[in-house]
């Protein structure tokens, strides 16, 4: 008499275990966003740095004027004749981020270095006010007030409110943003908070594992005694 194989315990344990960890994580990702004019008001912040707050995760803008030592700069909060209300600089008749044609006039900075501690990835900008010639690139440094290198190429009006993702953006502490040519006015930033699962998430699948292995253990237990038994 044939016997119908015998499921592969071990496979089946590891095989619950990875989708039970897959589906807390997913559970646990989370998408956070700073606007950066909150209020959607016109007038300068009073400061050269200003820290955006969302769901308890704060960032911090400061603004530079670029030169052979890059000097503090204050902030605007631009929403008048914007695509959507921003964040800009004193520095400009308009307040948006000028560009000298192969390289920014002033930079906004934003210290990032807080969330990349907690784990978070996926680092995006989105800027606004971007028409005809106007470009603008992004840049990533792990020293305050330094533009460091640039991530990406030259982004255009083809950009414009697009959320660009930073490459690379756990390895940094700051990003910048600065126009090249024309003016550009940031909008908003954006990180994904790395999924970390709780071990009470587990605890329903390692029932279920125990549950499992203790039928197999029994039904193989149940087909030897069957088998060792008196033949008539």
């Amino acid at each position: 008499m044939k016997h119908k194989p015998v499921l592969n315990v071990g496979k089946m344990i590891a095989a619950l275990s990875v989708l039970s960890i897959l589906a807390a994580s997913s559970a646990w990702a989370t998408v956070v966003s700073w606007n950066l004019n909150p209020s959607g008001t016109e007038g300068a912040v009073g400061s050269t740095s200003r820290t955006f707050t969302s769901s308890s995760y704060s960032i911090t803008a400061n603004g530079y004027t670029l030169g052979w030592s890059n000097t503090p700069l204050g902030l605007y909060f631009k929403s008048s004749g914007a695509d959507l209300a921003g964040l800009g600089v004193v520095s400009t008749s308009d307040h948006q981020l000028q560009g000298k044609g192969f390289y920014p006039a002033a930079f906004i900075q934003f210290d990032v270095s807080s969330i990349v501690a907690q784990g978070f990835t996926d680092g995006k900008i989105q800027v606004g006010n971007v028409y005809g010639s106007d470009s603008f690139v992004i840049y990533g440094s792990s020293s305050s007030g330094s533009l460091g290198q640039q991530i990406g190429g030259v982004y255009g009006s083809s950009s414009r409110l697009d959320f660009l993702s930073v490459a690379d953006f756990s390895d940094y502490d700051y990003i910048s943003i600065g126009a090249v040519n024309g003016g550009v006015l940031p909008v908003a930033f954006q990180a994904t908070l790395a999924p970390v699962p709780e071990i009470s998430a587990l605890f329903p699948i390692v029932g279920l594992v125990v549950a499992v292995s203790l039928t197999q253990l029994l039904r193989r237990r149940r087909i030897a005694q069957l088998r060792s038994g008196p033949h008539s």
